[in-house]
């Protein structure tokens, strides 16, 4: 049995076929891709548009309603003094870092 041999001729023959294959193969798969990124891209911008036009529901109102002034008096009274460790710093201060 004589062991397999190609000539030189042949073999670039066969390398380039294959490569050729080969980028039609991954020109394919790039195009498709590319194509499926459109329909995707197409789908969000006509499904974005179509969501726009639903009517938004009310929020009801609360049962009680209680104005802003009353409800910020509860949580800081304006009773209660600032503490203030120093004099205010006039323009001629420095301030250091404690």
């Amino acid at each position: 049995m004589e062991p397999f041999s190609l000539d030189p001729e042949t073999a670039l023959k066969l390398i380039q076929m294959l490569l050729r294959w080969g980028a039609y193969f991954f020109a394919g798969f790039a195009v498709l891709g590319l194509c499926t990124y459109v329909v995707f891209l197409c789908f969000e911008i006509f499904a974005s548009q179509s969501r726009a036009k639903v009517r938004i529901a009310k929020v009801p109102q609360p049962v009680s309603r209680v104005s802003a002034v009353e409800q910020a008096h509860d949580v800081v009274s304006a009773e209660t003094p600032t503490p203030t460790d120093k004099a205010p710093v006039t323009a001629g201060e420095k301030l250091s870092p404690v």
